[in-house]
């Protein structure tokens, strides 16, 4: 197991990307009459924000057509099939960017300031997401100096990847990071969280 503590500075995100996040699509960047606001939550983001991962390999035991089975889960699916089908050994991933970005978004929410908590919120979404991106990046350049290719990064809750795997997220690796999912609705706790897989074959 690997945990990987990233500065929130060193994760890159494309201003076209957030403007979109937004609901600026389209226009490539943040509109000049909302910069300053932007601004400001911004740097409020780069402070609370604790990018956090950690990242656990797993041998593949066995495969058929219905998924592929690891250490103590089976991984059903056409998209685990088709992205993971070929692979020898699995990376499960949790990133999460902490409690108090959580934390800061509901109180912006409950001072009144509906803005800055969906800027906020939406800026985490895409934090934690490259931060995922950034730490996929680190674990391809340790996997190419063992010649194992890399999958598409995939995650519960895209197409029929089914979102209860959270679960199994929580219960393996959510303790180091204090991340709990919810067992009804499979939301993880804080909601500045994703899990994913990466195949790596030979």
């Amino acid at each position: 197991m690997k945990k990987f503590d990233v500065q929130p500075q060193k994760v890159k995100i494309p201003e076209r990307v957030i403007a979109a996040r937004l609901g600026f699509k389209g226009v490539g960047k943040i509109p000049q009459e909302f910069v300053a606001i932007f601004e400001d939550v911004y740097e409020l983001a780069m402070k609370i924000a604790s990018p956090k991962a950690i990242v656990k390999d797993y041998d593949v035991l066995s495969r058929d057509e219905e998924g592929i089975e690891i250490e103590n889960l089976k991984i059903t699916g056409k998209l685990a099939l088709s992205q993971l089908g070929e692979s020898v050994e699995i990376s499960a991933m949790l990133v999460t960017l902490g409690h108090k970005f959580d934390d800061e978004i509901l109180n912006s929410h409950e001072n009144g300031d509906e803005l800055r908590s969906f800027m906020l919120d939406s800026i985490g979404s895409e934090l934690v997401e490259f931060t995922a991106r950034y730490v996929d990046g680190m674990l391809r350049e340790e996997k190419d100096t063992k010649n194992l290719k890399g999958s598409a990064r995939i995650s519960p809750g895209y197409v029929d990847l089914p979102l209860k795997l959270n679960l199994w997220f929580a219960k393996e690796m959510g303790s180091e990071l204090e991340v709990l999912c919810d067992d009804e609705s499979f939301i993880f706790v804080p909601r500045k969280t994703i899990s994913a897989f990466i195949g790596w074959s030979k």
